[in-house]
């Protein structure tokens, strides 16, 4: 008895019609052309919101995910609050799927999008108490934060980190992609990339700023204060335009193995 498989492993089992069999790849790339055609993507713009709230929020909070755009910021909030827009499809195969869950000072957001034939997208909108010292570990997505004046450590995987108007420390890691801060008045920042381009711009002159990449273009905005400066590359050009003083008591520390460094006063000083 001949057992007949399809691109897909399923067994349709006995003896099948020679016309049938042949018939069977057809059918097998009718359905793949189908799944490109119906412009099968998901889109986490399109879909429906869900909200729900962590809490009560203690002074720790780390927030792990591994799928999918975050945004969040700091609000007048007693709990945590997350919006969740996901949105799936699926031809063959279990159904996608997202979860959110909070032990501890962990809430952890997690996506499966593992069927055989389809996708799914999520993005997350999160507000958070502003007492709270947040972390937050990415895999894939932009990461983006606004208007945090307490601790704020990112880690991301593969993917972008953009803080805005940050005016506590800040500790910035990513393996792939840009890092990018603005408006920063923090007085203290890290920034470490290990593929990316790396752009910070300050607000108010910083105490400490310290820049590590292995391939990656740095630059660096300050307002002009006189700077103990030190810049240190293996391949490309530094340019540095900021008043220097090795005595100074606020530094700036860039190190790369390659990439351009390029130091600049913000204009009007």
């Amino acid at each position: 008895m001949l057992k007949v498989f399809n691109t897909f492993g399923i067994d349709f089992g006995g003896s099948l019609p020679p016309s049938f069999r042949r018939s069977l790849p057809l059918a097998t790339g009718s359905l793949l052309l189908l799944a490109s055609l119906t412009g099968c993507g998901a889109s986490a713009a399109d879909a429906t919101p869900e909200r729900r709230d962590f809490g009560p929020a203690g002074s720790r909070l780390t927030i792990a995910k591994d799928q999918g755009d975050l945004e969040i910021r700091p609000a007048d909030v007693k709990n945590v609050q997350v919006t969740r827009r996901f949105d799936r499809w699926a031809l063959i195969g279990g159904k996608p799927s997202a979860t959110w869950e909070l032990a501890g000072d962990r809430l952890t957001l997690s996506t499966d999008c593992g069927a055989l034939i389809g996708g799914c997208a999520v993005r997350y909108q999160v507000l958070v108490p502003r007492s709270l010292t947040v972390g937050i570990e990415g895999q894939n997505g932009t990461i983006s934060a606004t208007g945090f004046g307490t601790a704020l450590r990112i880690r991301s995987t593969n993917g972008a980190i953009k803080v805005n108007g940050a005016t506590g420390p800040l500790d910035l890691r990513s393996e792939n992609g840009e890092l990018r801060s603005t408006a920063t008045r923090s007085p203290q920042l890290s920034a470490t990339s290990q593929s990316g381009k790396v752009d910070l711009s300050f607000a108010a002159a910083p105490r400490q700023a310290t820049v590590t990449t292995e391939n990656g273009e740095v630059k660096v905005t300050v307002p002009r204060a006189t700077y103990k400066i030190s810049t240190t590359t293996d391949s490309g050009d530094v340019h540095a335009d900021v008043p220097k003083d090795a005595s100074a008591p606020r530094s700036i520390t860039v190190r790369t193995d390659s990439g351009a460094i390029t130091l600049n006063t913000a204009a009007g000083g």
